[in-house]
């Protein structure tokens, strides 16, 4: 009599498979990092007697600057070494090894490498890099926090780019009026800013209404809402405003200088003189983070876009929470539109937020659905919008159609290639049925 041979379910042997594949994903991955890393090292070979020159306003823009200087091999020299190791730690470790926070050491040495490598020689001055960076991540930050809100309800919210256009225009003609009308630029701003506030609310009520009582597809809803932004802005900008250019001269929001912080060596001219818009993100960003993830409300906000039949059962008002997400939605969204045309060009122009709205929604992505994870994505986002900016002034020899292209490509590779599979609220976009 013969012992019957062991039998191996198909479920073990399935994940068998898989973590073979995932070991083979592994040393692949591994050994491309690692293949980058002998790229550098040629790149490095021939380029030790390029100096690469960063600069940094001591204490006020143009004032005296701190400059640091290195070799733009030596830039190379580490990214190389840093992928050497990384690689083989990759190909040894397999899958256990967190790739992903491993790219916090690589990006940054292979941004410097490029960059110094582009500016062959030339003086870059990263405190306008950083100002202007965090400049971009103002509006996508804002546009962000929008959509982690009503995403995190159970609403799809695809719809910031057209709150971007009817904030901006709204806020650009309100101020205008109130300028004109009183002579005070403080009642301008504060008219311009809240007028936006209720434009978006306005819309975000009327995205809630038709994907909440109507049902409307949410996703159709908001490409409606955003071809409806741009014919409605374009229609007052070429028929309206030009015709009455007073109407588009807004009162613009100063920065504004922390007494002692803004001192500061380096720090306080990047952090410590901005705009309000820009203190107004952090604290909006802290805040919701807070109010998200520590707070009863948070987790019924959560839990309705999660498990709305669930939270249901247990005596949440769904329908009235996701109201409510899409009203506080377009509110930080209809702000962040009034940045564009109070702070950044001083009035509105046609298109003029060139497509914030929607790198903002690659920002809630990236972020994974976290105010903290949103704002380091618009961080992302604005860097290379300003280096992008940095390398056209100075004349570097890349045609412009490629710089100019450098905000949407890393938006695409952030999204596809780093991010990997996040998901998302269970049941955004999803009708809910009280009934």
């Amino acid at each position: 009599m013969t012992a019957a041979a062991p039998t191996v379910t198909p479920i073990v042997r399935e994940m068998g498979e898989a973590d073979r594949r995932n070991l083979r994903s592994a040393r692949i991955r591994g050994a491309v990092i690692a293949a980058l890393g002998l790229v550098c090292f040629a790149a490095a070979s021939g380029s030790f007697g390029v100096i690469a020159t960063f600069s940094f306003w001591l204490v006020k823009q143009g004032g005296e600057a701190f400059t640091i200087q290195t070799s733009v091999g030596m830039l190379w020299l580490l990214a190389g070494i840093a992928s050497g190791v990384i690689g083989m730690v990759q190909m040894i470790k397999g899958p256990a090894f967190p790739w992903r926070k491993s790219l916090l050491i690589l990006v940054p040495l292979y941004v410097a490498a490029i960059v110094a490598a582009l500016l062959d020689g030339k003086v870059a001055n990263m405190t306008n890099v950083f100002a202007g960076t965090l400049e971009y991540a103002v509006p996508v930050s804002l546009g962000a926090f929008a959509g982690i809100l009503s995403e995190r309800s159970g609403m799809l919210n695809i719809a910031i780019e057209g709150k971007f256009l009817i904030g901006a225009c709204t806020a650009a003609i309100c101020a205008s009026i109130a300028f004109t009308a009183t002579g005070s630029k403080e009642i301008g701003v504060i008219v311009g800013v809240l007028s936006a506030m209720l434009a978006g609310i306005g819309l975000g009520f009327l995205l809630a209404w038709l994907g909440i009582k109507h049902k409307v597809d949410q996703i159709i809803a908001g490409v409606v809402v955003n071809f409806g932004a741009i014919g409605i802005t374009n229609f007052l900008f070429l028929r309206v405003l030009g015709n009455n250019p007073w109407l588009n001269t807004p009162p613009t929001i100063e920065r504004i200088r922390i007494p002692v912080l803004a001192e500061i060596p380096v720090v306080g001219p990047l952090f410590f003189s901005g705009t309000p818009y820009l203190y107004f993100t952090l604290a909006v960003m802290l805040f919701l983070t807070y109010m998200l993830f520590r707070t009863r409300w948070g987790l019924r906000l959560r839990a309705s876009g999660e498990k709305p039949s669930a939270a249901g059962t247990v005596g949440i008002d769904v329908i009235k929470i996701r109201y409510r997400a899409m009203l506080l939605a377009g509110a930080l969204a209809g702000i962040a539109g009034s940045y564009l045309s109070l702070s950044t060009a001083g009035s509105f122009q046609l298109g003029m937020s060139a497509g914030k709205g929607f790198i903002a929604l690659a920002a809630v992505i990236f972020g994974a659905w976290n105010p903290i994870g949103a704002f380091g994505a618009a961080l992302v986002f604005g860097f290379s919008d300003a280096i992008q900016s940095l390398l056209s002034i100075l004349g570097v020899d890349v045609p412009p159609q490629l710089l100019n292209s450098v905000p949407y490509l890393v938006t695409i590779i952030v999204v596809a290639g780093v991010v990997g599979r996040v998901r998302g609220p269970a049941a955004a976009g999803q009708p809910y049925d009280q009934g």
